[in-house]
């Protein structure tokens, strides 16, 4: 029984494509187009290189509404199982393999070469956010690995599979840094053997680029491309952490907590924000206030006071990790910066904190002192480079929070 064009092409939209905006009839419609030109084409004189051309405009119209290289890959995948199933093609099945083959990288050529564009930029942008961090010690590895990425991009662009970037993981500036100083840095072994992982399996993809850059496979291109950069976001996600460690160690302390003094507030707000926006993450910031707390001065004394503090500042330590950073804002009121971490992830953190501070007590002149903590919290996903305004904005933005929770009753997290 002969099948329709209108019902394969229903079938194939049903089964196989994700993206069709059909609620916009204006960007719709040309998708739609070209899915039907192709079928078309397919059912009746399997013109090559019409089919192709059908493609490009498709994967174009595609690209320019920031659809994923990997949906419109499917729906090749997915189309050709469609036709082979149901016999539906002039041509034999050897002949068919082989068009939806060129098809794939054709397509994938417009995908990496626009993905290169992009790619050149952003990582432009985050080298850029990188050379205004104040303690460049450690991420100024992370740099070097970007300026090692960008070069990559390049040669790819260009096809030139000569003067290739450092191959060897060992041998490039992260790499010479790994292997001798940031081992003793690092004093996490396990984080240690995952940086060193992912770093080996970094050069390992740009090795395979450089195989397979002459084969013109582009499909292959774009997957090792797009592994390259996943790896580097990670590696410079971990040495953020890493770092972060590090300015816990070094920046002056206020002397009755141990918390970052309020001086520290606004370059670490700024080094987070970099950091962030130099591996495409984000950071949460909570502004913390303990519940009550003139009361507990009038009624018990400044003695009663300042252990509190101390206590409460040891109590979040002990539920946070060496990497998140903790500043006295002033007062009883603090900053708290958790670094490459899902809102989600924060929430979960800070409800432990507020469980925990909650059920403290503490013992002054065989009196008995409790109270609890109120907490507005901001996720910071750097959409632009950083302002000093920003610090300001994103303080106002965690204080309304808090005044939200103060105002529902103290004791609770606001988001």
């Amino acid at each position: 029984m002969q099948i329709s064009q209108e019902s394969l092409l229903h079938e194939f939209l049903d089964k196989y494509v994700a993206c069709i905006y059909v609620s916009d009839v204006e960007k719709s419609a040309p998708v739609l187009e070209k899915y039907e030109n192709i079928i078309s084409c397919f059912e009746h004189d399997c013109d090559e290189e019409r089919i192709l051309k059908n493609f490009e405009a498709l994967a174009k119209i595609k690209i320019s509404l920031n659809i994923p290289y990997v949906a419109l890959s499917n729906e090749i995948v997915g189309m050709k199982n469609m036709f082979i199933k149901k016999g539906i093609s002039s041509v034999d099945l050897e002949k068919l393999l082989d068009i939806f083959y060129k098809i794939n990288n054709r397509v994938a050529k417009l995908y990496l070469d626009d993905y290169i564009q992009k790619l050149k930029h952003t990582n432009n942008v985050r080298i850029t956010s990188l050379s205004e961090v104040l303690d460049f010690d450690i991420i100024q590895y992370y740099k070097a690995h970007l300026a090692w990425l960008d070069e990559l991009v390049r040669k790819i662009e260009l096809k030139d599979t000569d003067s290739f970037p450092e191959l060897n993981s060992k041998l490039c500036e992260f790499g010479r840094w790994l292997h001798t100083k940031g081992k003793s840095i690092i004093q996490n072994n396990s984080k240690y053997t995952e940086l060193e992982t992912m770093h080996r399996n970094l050069h390992l993809f740009a090795g395979k680029i450089q195989r397979v850059l002459s084969q013109e496979e582009y499909f292959i291109l774009i997957s090792y491309l797009e592994k390259c950069e996943l790896l580097s976001l990670h590696i410079g996600t971990e040495l953020v952490l890493v770092d972060n460690i590090e300015i816990n160690k070094k920046v002056t302390k206020d002397a009755l907590t141990g918390a970052l003094n309020r001086h520290a507030l606004k370059p670490i707000f700024e080094t987070q924000y970099d950091y962030a926006q130099a591996t495409d993450g984000s950071f949460v910031m909570a502004l913390m206030d303990l519940d009550n707390f003139k009361h507990i001065n009038d009624e018990y004394g400044h003695i009663a006071g300042d252990e509190m503090l101390r206590q409460f500042v040891a109590c979040v330590k002990r539920n946070i990790r060496n990497s998140d950073v903790i500043v006295r804002y002033g007062g009883e009121e603090f900053v708290l910066f958790l670094p490459s971490t899902p809102i989600e992830k924060a929430i979960d953190v800070l409800q432990r904190i507020r469980e925990a501070f909650a059920q403290l007590q503490v013992e002054v002149d065989d009196k008995v002192v409790s109270t609890t903590v109120s907490i507005g919290v901001v996720p910071v996903e750097p959409k632009m480079p950083f302002v000093s305004a920003l610090i300001d904005e994103y303080i106002m933005i965690a204080d309304k929070k808090l005044y939200k929770a103060k105002e529902s009753g103290k004791n609770r997290v606001v988001v």
